[in-house]
C-alpha cells in the first residue's frame, strides 16, 4: 500500500482543490488507494501538496460529497478513504434518474438487460433457501385484498430477491437504484386487472427455471416477462395521457398526469 505522500505531487502550478480532488481519485481509480487507507490530517495534506488550508479544505468537502472519503474531526481526526456504499450510490443514481429526466422506456430497457443477466446467474447461484423464499414472495404477489402499492411492492421485491440471488453486486446496486424509480412508475398507471393471471403463470416459469438450474431458461422467461410488461406500462401510459406517444416523456412527466388526474377524480 503506498502512502499518500508518495502518491501525489504538488499542486502549485494547478487549480488547487479541483486538482487536488483529481489526484485522489485518480490514484483511488489506479489502485494507489485503498478503502480504509489513512490521507492525512489537514495540516499533513497542506505540507503534501504543498497549499494552504483553504483549498485542502474545499478538496476535502468535495470528496466527501463524492463519498471518497470519510472525515473525523478532533483528537486522532483526519480524512480516510470510505469504505463502498452500495445502498448510498443506488440512491443517488435514483437520484440522477429523474434528474435527468429518463423515460418509461429507457427504465425498463435498463430493467431488462439487469434483470434477464440475474435471473440467468440466480440460475447458476441461488440457494435452496432463497428459491423457497422467491416462492413465499410470489405466493404474497397474489394475495387478495392488497393496496396498489403493497401490491407494487411485493411484485419489485420478488425481482429484487431473484437480482440478489446473483451474486452480482453490480447488478444489485442497479436494480436497488431502479426500485425508486419502478415503483413510482407503477403507481402513476392503474393496474391491468386482466393480465393478472398471466403475470402470475409468467413469474411462476422464471422461478421453475431457477429452480431447475436452467440458466438460459430464466434468461429467456425473464425477457419475454420483461418485454410484455413493458408493452403493457406503455400502452397504459399513453392512454393515460389522452393516446399520446411517450417517446421523450419522462418519468416526471407521467407521475405529474397521474397526479392532475388524481385530483381531478378527488384521489389521493
Amino acid at each position: 500500500m503506498a502512502s499518500s505522500r508518495s502518491v501525489f505531487s504538488s499542486i502549485r502550478t494547478e487549480s488547487l482543490a479541483s486538482r487536488i480532488v483529481n489526484q485522489v481519485t485518480e490514484a483511488l481509480f489506479s489502485g494507489q488507494l485503498e478503502p480504509g487507507q489513512f490521507l492525512g490530517t489537514e495540516a499533513q495534506l497542506t505540507e503534501t501538496f504543498k497549499t494552504s488550508r483553504v483549498p485542502i479544505r474545499e478538496a476535502l468537502g468535495r470528496l466527501e460529497a463524492l463519498g471518497v472519503v470519510t472525515i473525523k474531526t478532533g483528537a486522532g481526526g483526519g480524512a480516510t478513504i470510505a469504505q463502498g456504499q452500495p445502498d448510498q450510490l443506488a440512491t443517488a443514481l435514483a437520484v440522477q434518474f429523474m434528474l435527468i429526466q429518463v423515460s418509461p422506456e429507457e427504465i425498463f430497457d435498463a430493467r431488462i438487460g439487469i434483470e434477464c443477466r440475474a435471473a440467468e446467474l440466480a440460475a447458476e447461484h441461488a440457494t435452496e433457501e432463497e428459491i423457497d423464499g422467491m416462492r413465499r414472495l410470489l405466493a404474497k404477489v397474489t394475495a387478495p385484498n392488497q393496496s396498489r402499492r403493497a401490491s407494487v411492492e411485493r411484485i419489485l421485491a420478488l425481482h429484487s430477491a431473484i437480482v440478489d440471488a446473483s451474486r452480482s453486486r453490480t447488478l444489485i446496486t442497479l436494480m436497488h437504484a431502479l426500485e425508486h424509480a419502478l415503483l413510482n412508475l407503477f403507481n402513476a398507471v392503474e393496474p391491468d386487472a386482466s393480465a393478472a393471471d398471466l403475470r402470475y403463470e409468467s413469474l411462476n416459469s422464471i422461478l421453475e427455471r431457477i429452480a431447475a438450474r436452467d440458466g438460459e431458461g430464466a434468461f429467456t422467461a425473464m425477457r419475454k416477462h420483461l418485454m410484455n410488461r413493458r408493452e403493457s406500462m406503455i400502452y397504459r401510459l399513453k392512454q393515460a395521457s389522452g393516446g399520446g406517444a411517450t417517446g421523450g416523456r419522462d418519468l416526471a412527466s407521467a407521475l405529474a398526469q397521474r397526479g392532475r388526474k388524481g385530483r381531478a377524480s378527488g384521489q389521493d
